[in-house]
């Protein structure tokens, strides 16, 4: 049996899973054909994976390069509050790595030029590169957010994160320039005859096409964009050797479903002038984080992660580390919420807009609580009772997702807006994600041998099976997940002993 002896990662951000086995099953994307075997994958092994919970770019990339759940890494969502200062010298701080409803540009921008997102995973967290390095083996990771133990790391420059995400007209940068900017940088390191046994290509392009154009416009990005330059990838493998005796893992973190992008359907803090979800805590007396650089001299912060908000509370006779008290800090703002989504109260455009109000008793159960269902007065349900009585709402593992998203960097409460209905956390956009329904949360993961010869394919199939189910159910029979990517390459590669 051939066993390869290098990994190639190529990971498109916010590919939905349909779209993918819909594009190779008509033949749209022959160069990912001639990666997994044709339009039949006969040199491949698919897993029907899911996102996690929040189904958002920073967290789920970070149980794909670390194989663990967001209550393991620490990294719960694209914006989050660190209670505890755990890399900010003590001082409780608020992160938004994709600039967010609060504007925090600075970690958006530190997170390519001083490694944030990488430096705020858990420092008992190991990365993929590390345990690649453990063994003495190289790795290369291009435009990727974590690359903690890569011996090579080419983040996007500023000034093109800046044209790509904010430019506009001969300023702008459009979302396949930038991925092609990404490959030519890759391919350029290959020329030069660094050969690592370990590579990750992100692709982060169809993420931001999709957002602007929507979800329907995948499959014709996917098509004309993304699988030509895989084709260039695989041609610059063969032509330094590279080809033969690689594994690949195609990967994507989440997809994407249709929003509404219009003020109405876009919930945020917009202060001073559009509060909206600020109503709510001033209602309360209390002062919400809306303004960068406010923590920690504030009540309450906010995580808005597209379909999901975590809801940060402080107790309110102590400090921010201090579990807040569930009677006196948690209940009045879930109850608050509560009169928000039924009955319109605090600000009527607000009514209808949340599946789910989720609280927990940290004070009690720990900073590991799980979350509960409130259904108002006070009164709560287990979240497994709550979706089903509910089955209209049509959740991918949701208990097992919040479950293992449960930690002291989750909310107090958790937010579930109307998803199906277009509803979502953050600015307006045609396309979203970070929620729980079925085209945000269904992920692609590929692994394909394509020298392997039938008993490599044979092997790689049982190999990854084996090791993904197992691990399912040894964590509560969950679904498979894009954190059991890096379980399934250590046993492959023998990384295990």
């Amino acid at each position: 049996m051939q066993s390869p002896h290098s990994l190639i990662i190529i990971d498109i951000d916010g590919l939905r899973r349909d779209v993918f086995l819909q594009a190779l099953a008509v033949g749209e994307v022959p160069n990912i054909a001639r990666m997994v075997g044709g339009r039949e994958g006969t040199r491949a092994c698919h897993v029907e994976a899911v996102s996690t919970a929040p189904a958002i770019t920073f967290t789920a990339q970070a149980s794909i390069v670390t194989g663990q759940h967001p209550c393991e890494h620490g990294i719960p969502g694209n914006e989050s509050f660190d209670r505890f200062g755990r890399i900010s010298n003590g001082r409780p701080r608020h992160f938004g790595f994709d600039v967010g409803d609060t504007l925090a540009v600075d970690d958006a921008v530190a997170v390519f030029t001083d490694a944030l997102a990488s430096r705020f995973l858990h420092s008992t967290t190991p990365t993929l590169y590390e345990r690649a390095a453990a063994r003495d083996l190289p790795s290369a990771v291009f435009y990727h957010m974590y690359a903690r133990g890569a011996d090579v790391w080419q983040p996007p420059s500023v000034l093109d994160i800046a044209r790509f995400t904010k430019g506009r007209g001969i300023l702008g940068m459009e979302a396949g320039q930038y991925d092609a900017g990404m490959l030519q940088r890759l391919i350029r390191e290959l020329e030069k005859g660094y050969r690592p046994a370990v590579l990750m290509a992100y692709f982060m392009g169809l993420d931001h096409h999709s957002h602007v154009h929507g979800p329907d416009s995948q499959a014709e990005y996917l098509h004309e964009v993304i699988d030509a330059q895989i084709g260039l990838l695989l041609d610059a493998l063969a032509r330094h050797g590279m080809l033969d005796g690689a594994l690949f893992v195609l990967v994507s973190d989440h997809g994407q479903i249709d929003a509404v992008p219009d003020d109405r359907h876009s919930l945020r803090m917009g202060f001073p002038f559009d509060l909206e979800l600020g109503h709510v805590f001033n209602a309360l007396g209390l002062d919400v984080h809306d303004i960068p650089g406010e923590d920690p001299n504030c009540d309450a912060v906010m995580g808005l992660n597209g379909g999901l908000a975590h809801v940060y509370l402080q107790r309110r006779d102590g400090r921010w580390a201090d579990r807040p008290r569930y009677t006196e800090d948690i209940l009045p703002v879930a109850e608050a919420f509560h009169e928000m989504n039924v009955q319109g109260r605090y600000a009527e455009e607000l009514h209808a807009t949340l599946d789910a109000i989720l609280i927990r008793n940290v004070e009690s159960d720990g900073w590991h609580a799980a979350y509960q269902a409130y259904l108002g007065k006070g009164e709560t349900q287990t979240l497994s009772d709550y979706l089903t009585a509910r089955p209209e709402l049509g959740y991918v593992d949701a208990v097992n997702r919040l479950r293992l998203l449960a930690s002291e960097s989750s909310g107090d409460l958790l937010l579930v807006a109307k998803g199906r209905e277009g509803y979502y956390f953050g600015g307006p956009a045609r396309g979203v994600h970070g929620g729980l329904l079925p085209g945000e949360s269904e992920t692609v993961l590929t692994f394909a041998y394509p020298g392997g010869n039938a008993n490599s394919v044979v092997w790689l199939r049982e190999t990854v099976n084996g090791v993904i189910t197992d691990r399912c159910a040894n964590e509560g029979n969950r679904q498979a997940s894009v954190a059991d990517m890096v379980p399934a390459v250590s046993t492959l590669f023998r990384w295990t002993d």
